[in-house]
């Protein structure tokens, strides 16, 4: 397995709906620091975690546009927004096989916002912090909840912050901080 999440064919291509196969997730989280929520979620929740991290990057306002060469009956073969080209360049080409492929920043974006996503939905901490809540109260049977200003937009409707990052360079309208 390498830390691109390529471990056989089978493995490692996406479906049609997702950027990441369970499988391939599952093998890319080896390489986190911390696996706990991923391993201690069903293979059926970490699938639907990652169908809905990939609706997430799909709705970024990405730079570019998609690669999609092939036009089968009037529907392009390319559901998903990558991979791209980007100012003319195709990000990611395989040379071996002579085609477009996701790049590895996109597949471990998406595992993170697949992780961030279970999290939110079991209340942790930092899932609530990612999420821009600043504090919150249980007052006579009602939650009153304070965001931090343009929490909103700060990840441009991810949850997680890494998957921002990682994806940067491909939304438009946003610079990489180095």
């Amino acid at each position: 397995m390498s830390w691109d999440g390529s471990a056989s064919a089978s493995s490692s291509i996406p479906s049609f709906s997702t950027y990441l196969t369970e499988s391939a997730a599952t093998a890319l989280v080896e390489f986190r620091p911390n696996s706990a929520v991923w391993t201690a979620t069903s293979v059926a929740e970490r699938a639907k975690a990652l169908y809905e991290a990939t609706r997430h990057i799909d709705a970024l306002p990405l730079r570019g546009r998609k690669y999609d060469l092939v036009v089968t009956a009037g529907i392009p073969d390319q559901l998903l927004e990558f991979p791209r080209i980007i100012d003319g360049v195709t990000l990611d080409w395989n040379n071996s096989t002579n085609e477009a492929i996701v790049p590895t920043d996109v597949k471990q974006a998406c595992l993170e916002e697949a992780i961030a996503i279970i999290e939110a939905g079991s209340g942790g901490r930092r899932a609530l912090q990612e999420q821009g809540v600043q504090s919150f109260s249980l007052g006579r049977g009602e939650l009153s909840e304070t965001f931090v200003p343009g929490a909103a937009s700060r990840f441009r409707g991810l949850l997680s912050a890494t998957a921002h990052r990682l994806l940067l360079k491909y939304i438009a309208g946003s610079v990489p901080i180095i």
